[in-house]
């Protein structure tokens, strides 16, 4: 989890993306649009996440954010996510995409939503729209672990509660757990330390675990 002092290499030179692996992924973009049942319109298409970035490792996936204006499909934004979640989760199971070492994992973005992450780059405009910085903090590891620590018994509890058969017990338990994940992740990249906070830091323990 330790920063880095350059982006991903074989992701970027001299500080754009690679022309290569542009090509490949307005293709993965397109070809995910049009596997969609209803026409959509790009606004744009984002990389994110530790790729974009100076903390990627060999764990990383490539986000790739496919940035869309809910409102211009249905006034109904839940049931455009929904819709979207459905589709991106369908896709991500079915096609095993890797550029390079890097598995691509995509994610319909609703354009007028907030999108927290140090590292922000237009693939359709082959352009950063924040560019990163690295990261010269001191990382709270112990913060972290005691925070993925204590999700993670909490999922070991939940556990228990099903095996003993109180189902809507469990489920509760898990849906406030999905918040609670949700929630820290979020407090974390907004946060002035973003993807080195240890609230993310402890997502990603989780992740990987």
């Amino acid at each position: 989890f330790e920063g880095r002092t350059e982006l991903a290499p074989t992701i970027w030179e001299d500080n754009k993306l690679i022309p290569e692996i542009r090509d490949e992924l307005l293709d993965i973009a397109k070809n995910f649009i049009e596997s969609l049942s209803r026409k959509v319109e790009i606004r744009d298409i984002h990389i994110t996440g530790s790729l974009a970035n100076y903390n990627w490792s060999p764990y990383s996936d490539l986000d790739l954010h496919i940035v869309v204006d809910f409102l211009n499909m249905h006034e109904n934004e839940a049931l455009v996510k929904a819709y979207f979640d459905d589709q991106r989760m369908e896709w991500n199971n079915t096609h095993t995409i890797k550029i390079g070492d890097y598995e691509v994992e995509i994610y319909v973005q609703d354009a007028n939503e907030a999108h927290f992450s140090g590292g922000i780059y237009s693939v359709l405009n082959d352009k950063w729209i924040v560019e990163p910085i690295p990261y010269e903090g001191e990382i709270d590891f112990a913060t972290a672990r005691k925070k993925s620590d204590d999700i993670t018994t909490q999922v070991n509890l939940i556990g228990h509660i099903i095996r003993s058969g109180t189902y809507d017990s469990g489920l509760k338990s898990i849906d406030r757990l999905k918040r609670k994940i949700r929630k820290m992740r979020r407090m974390g990249l907004e946060s002035a330390a973003r993807e080195f906070s240890p609230e993310n830091i402890a997502f990603k323990i989780l992740r990987r675990e």
